[in-house]
Order: structure tokens, then C-alpha cells, then sequence
């Protein structure tokens, strides 16, 4: 019951970190880590609904990948962690609606939003869960093979953040590649040392 509980608490104080960093550094310049937002605002261009509708649709299909192929346990996890970080994503809109961007350095901040993504992700998949998207090919990945789910989060966000950043330009495709290298890299180290300590 115990490790139910810390799990879980893990997964919410995961979910929060996660949704700050976004709504606070990578929503207000623009940027593109990859995963299933990425995806949609790709196919948005191409199709006659929004990029909410997209991404709803994506995410939904993936967490139905998640319950067959991940098991039930994992699936669950996953599921509260993508709803709570998208909650959390509303939430943290409303607080900081109409503030002033907080690091005008669009590098600098996709640094920072990027490592803060790293830690909140890092957490979540410790305790078998993400905040849904592309983190869940990440899970089925790392499930079938020895590669780190860092590396495997690099291979299925890379190509989302080259097109996007292609068609928004040099500046957010350049930003965005480096925070896409942090939060991927970041990830495995912040895994790494959790492990290290409950060992």
C-alpha cells in the first residue's frame, strides 16, 4: 500500500513539474520537444480539425497501445499521469495567463524548460508511468530492447521536432533540437541517479 501511495504522489508532483516547465517556458516561445503536441501541430496543417482535436485522438490511441502491450498496471499509471499533466497544463494557463515571458532568451529558455521536463519525466517513468504521448512508444520500446528510454524518446521525437522546426523557422528549429537533446539525455541521468539511491 505504501508503495502505492509514494508511487502515485510521484506521478502528480511529476505531472506538476512537468506541466510548469511547459506553460512557463516552452508554450510562451513557440518551442517543439517532439511527442504527440509536436505531431499535431505537423498534421494540423494537413487536416480539417485543430490540433486539440489531434491530439486528443493521438493520445488517446496510444494509451490504448499502452493497456495491451504495457500491461494494465503500467496502462493505469500512464493514463493518471497524462490526465493529471494536462490538467495541470489548464491550471497553470490560467495562474500565469497574460505574465511576462520569464527568460527572453528563447535558448536559455529551452534549456531550463527542457531540464525541468528531464526531472518531471525522469520521475514518472521511475514509477512505470509519463505524461502520456510519445513517452508511451518510449515504455513499449525500452520493454522489447536494451535501449535507454532517453535514447528511445530521442529516435521517436526527433524527425516531429525537425519538421516542425522547419516549418517554423531556423530560430525555433534550433531551440527546440537543443532542448530536445537535454530532456532525452536528461532523462536517463535523472533515472540513473533515483536508482542509484534506492539501491
Amino acid at each position: 500500500m505504501k508503495k502505492t501511495f509514494f508511487s502515485y504522489m510521484i506521478i502528480v508532483l511529476g505531472s506538476a513539474l512537468y506541466a510548469l516547465a511547459t506553460v512557463l517556458f516552452i508554450f510562451p516561445r513557440g518551442l517543439l520537444l517532439g511527442g504527440t503536441s509536436g505531431i499535431s501541430v505537423i498534421l494540423n496543417a494537413y487536416l480539417p480539425v485543430s490540433p486539440g482535436s489531434i491530439l486528443v485522438a493521438i493520445n488517446f490511441l496510444l494509451l490504448i497501445m499502452a493497456f495491451f502491450v504495457l500491461g494494465r498496471e503500467m496502462a493505469i499509471k500512464t493514463f493518471v499521469g497524462s490526465v493529471l499533466t494536462t490538467i495541470f497544463v489548464g491550471v497553470f494557463e490560467v495562474i500565469f495567463a497574460g505574465g511576462a515571458v520569464l527568460i527572453p532568451n528563447v535558448y536559455l529558455s529551452s534549456v531550463t524548460g527542457a531540464a525541468l521536463i528531464a526531472v518531471a519525466s525522469g520521475m514518472m517513468f521511475y514509477v512505470k508511468s509519463s505524461s502520456g504521448g510519445t513517452d508511451i512508444i518510449a515504455l513499449i520500446v525500452k520493454k522489447y530492447s536494451q535501449i535507454n528510454i532517453g535514447k528511445a524518446l530521442l529516435i521517436t521525437d526527433v524527425l516531429i521536432v525537425i519538421i516542425g522546426g522547419a516549418l517554423s523557422g531556423y530560430i525555433i528549429l534550433v531551440s527546440s533540437f537543443i532542448g530536445l537533446l537535454i530532456k532525452t539525455f536528461g532523462i536517463d541521468f535523472v533515472i540513473d541517479i533515483i536508482e542509484r539511491k534506492n539501491d
